[in-house]
């Protein structure tokens, strides 16, 4: 599911930072990168000797990684959509907080804009999960806590086999609704929604040493933000819904979970 990851690199990147970059990867099931530089017309470094992303692309194949390098123009965040599409990848990694061309700030303007563009899952790498995570020279992911987050329709649903995927110690399934206006339906509804977690939980419980689930009623990015903060997720894994015309891009909740989010994301859309 992670096997082939797109990173946008610009000017500035280190060797050692992708090195870090590229063990979390591979952790995770990564087996062939796509380096991805797009050129940005006012920036100073438009035009100039590209001889350093051949030195990323070294650093990442020592560590067994398969790994291109491709470059792109004009927009930004258009671009790394586009080359997500055309190189067929299953992710798109962004680090947070790094300075993108040294004008824009990762969870800025360019990385808002992938994230309501891309039709690729992105991955929005915080400051956890803590990864990699040395162990008498191994990487492992023993201690990795997903949480995720489901309204069990079809934006909710898709994110599944990559929970799976990330597999860990713990995944916490959480799902948010507003309340019942009688105390004879909300039981009801409460039922149906324990009936479904549960069905979850077996159905995620063979990649987990631990699954849990609840149900919480509020408004949805709060409740994410509170119990992600809760069980020290590292990472919160949700859809995005593909929004009617003129609405929010992204979606209020995402967006807002995206922003407020102490964790690390995986937003499929």
């Amino acid at each position: 599911m992670f096997e082939k990851t797109l990173i946008p690199v610009a000017h500035g990147e280190t060797s050692e930072e992708l090195r870090k970059i590229g063990r979390i990867l591979k952790s995770l099931g990564s087996e062939s990168i796509c380096l991805f530089h797009v050129s940005d017309a006012d920036s100073f470094f438009n035009g100039s000797d590209m001889s350093w992303l051949l030195l990323l692309k070294e650093a990442i194949e020592e560590l067994g990684l398969s790994v291109d390098v491709r470059t792109g123009s004009d927009h930004i965040a258009s671009s790394i959509a586009e080359a997500a599409l055309r190189e067929g990848v299953d992710e798109i990694y962004l680090k947070a907080k790094r300075h993108w061309q040294l004008r824009t700030i990762l969870l800025g303007s360019v990385s808002r804009d992938l994230l309501r563009l891309a039709d690729t899952p992105v991955f929005v790498h915080k400051i956890r999960p803590l990864l990699p995570k040395e162990k008498e020279g191994t990487i492992t992911r023993d201690d990795l806590i997903i949480l995720y987050a489901t309204d069990f329709d079809k934006a909710s649903n898709r994110p599944l086999p990559y929970v799976m995927q990330f597999q860990g110690s713990w995944c916490h399934i959480l799902h948010v609704r507003g309340r019942r206006a009688d105390p004879r339906s909300e039981k009801r509804k409460s039922s149906r929604v324990k009936e479904k977690l549960t069905s979850l939980e077996e159905e995620l419980r063979p990649y987990y040493g631990r699954v849990t689930s609840e149900e919480r009623i509020g408004n949805p990015a709060n409740e994410v933000l509170f119990v992600s903060d809760q069980i020290h997720a590292d990472v919160i894994v949700l859809g995005r819904s593909r929004p009617a015309f003129l609405s929010s891009p992204m979606g209020d909740t995402a967006e807002q979970i995206v922003t407020g989010s102490k964790a690390s994301i995986f937003l499929v859309p």
